[in-house]
């Protein structure tokens, strides 16, 4: 399969599983937590699947670690949104929130895929 079927069905995998998920959020209660059931769960379950299926487990593996990494760099960010969006306003709050995204994303991409070696 060629890199233009296996984007087709990463996204016809990631979108089938993202109306899943979003039936899911609706069914639970309090509907703060249909975000836990939304997009970001279903695509990524989506890729390790297709991941898994093309390239082996080893690649899935590498995959999910970079979604962890890039979930704590992104965890990072949301508390330096909160931090400083009230005191600086959201331009200046929201660009230090994504320089420190990526700050952390790039430090703990280092640490894990390249220091480790």
């Amino acid at each position: 399969m060629g890199q233009i079927g296996l984007l087709a069905l990463r996204g016809l995998a990631g979108g089938t599983l993202v109306v899943i998920f979003a039936l899911i959020g609706e069914a639970v209660s309090p509907k703060a937590f249909s975000g836990l059931f939304s997009a970001a769960p279903s695509v990524a379950i989506a890729s390790l699947t297709i991941i898994v299926a093309t390239e082996g487990p080893a690649a899935a593996q590498q995959a999910s670690t970079g979604m962890v990494v890039g979930g704590l760099a992104m965890i990072g960010c949301c508390i330096l949104a909160a931090a400083t969006i009230p005191h600086i306003h959201s331009l200046k709050g929201s660009v230090a929130a994504w320089a420190g995204w990526l700050a952390a994303d790039l430090g703990l991409y280092w640490a894990v895929f390249i220091g480790a070696h």
